[in-house]
């Protein structure tokens, strides 16, 4: 694992520039206040990679300083703690995008913004209820058919990738044994010391990995969730949602608009 390429990739943070500002309310609070609600929550994912790439970039420490002895094996159980993390916040990466989705194909209400609905149903969200929802869209065949279509599309296939996958795998093994085991660390006895009727019988264990395993799945992720993302930002962000410049008479007007809706 070459971390000097992970330090290098800074793409991602042009997704920080899709937080809706003023501007944004202004302009689309009326007509399209659900994307407001995907640029907050493409917000959420920039965040959250963000600090998946930093706990990634920390594990290629050579010195962790008053956190770990200078020993070799301390120093990669401390390595490990930093994968792991990583690990986590890159699966967590991933329930986001859904959101992103789930916020824009929720009912255009600039009252829905404007009461914080857009938030409260950020907890109503999982992978199942977002296809369900792009399913009905799709099935209707009418306005914005063409968009469900795709990013059911994007998002089925990204979720159906290798490394997606295994890294999802590994993430829940987390929430059922706490831990991601490494080889490296030892301790992780798979069958019996004795046999019995020229058998050795196994024992429960945990599944697992090396460090450069993990190091690998890890890069690949963050390399092809970037892809992924993009491609959501793409379908999701109309043109001109960058602009920040705005008539005056325009903002008069909008303003009225979300004056209203907070009566």
């Amino acid at each position: 694992m070459d971390y000097e390429l992970l330090r290098k990739d800074t793409a991602f943070q042009d997704w920080y520039k899709y937080a809706p500002l003023d501007a944004q309310y202004l302009r689309y609070s009326s007509t399209q206040p659900s994307v407001i609600a995907a640029g907050h929550k493409i917000e959420d994912v920039y965040n959250a990679f963000a600090d998946a790439t930093a706990w990634f970039t920390f594990a290629d420490s050579k010195d962790f300083g008053e956190i770990s002895a200078k020993d070799d094996f301390s120093m990669l159980y401390t390595k490990t703690h930093f994968l792991t993390s990583a690990l986590l916040e890159y699966a967590i990466c991933l329930d986001i995008s859904w959101q992103v989705i789930w916020a824009y194909i929720q009912p255009i209400s600039l009252e829905y913004l404007m009461h914080q609905q857009y938030k409260k149903m950020e907890k109503e969200c999982d992978r199942k209820k977002v296809l369900k929802q792009l399913d009905c869209i799709i099935s209707q065949h009418g306005h914005g058919f063409s968009h469900a279509q795709k990013l059911k599309d994007i998002m089925v296939e990204f979720d159906n990738d290798e490394d997606t996958l295994k890294l999802r795998k590994i993430y829940n093994g987390i929430k059922h044994q706490g831990l991601i085991h490494f080889n490296e660390l030892g301790g992780n006895f798979t069958h019996l010391r004795i046999k019995i009727n020229n058998k050795i019988p196994p024992m429960l264990h945990s599944e697992s990995y090396d460090v450069e395993e993990v190091e690998d799945l890890l890069f690949s992720y963050h390399k092809k969730f970037q892809a992924y993302m993009n491609r959501l930002i793409s379908e999701i962000i109309p043109d001109g949602y960058l602009d920040n410049c705005l008539d005056l008479k325009d903002v008069i007007k909008e303003a009225k608009k979300i004056n209203n809706a907070l009566k």
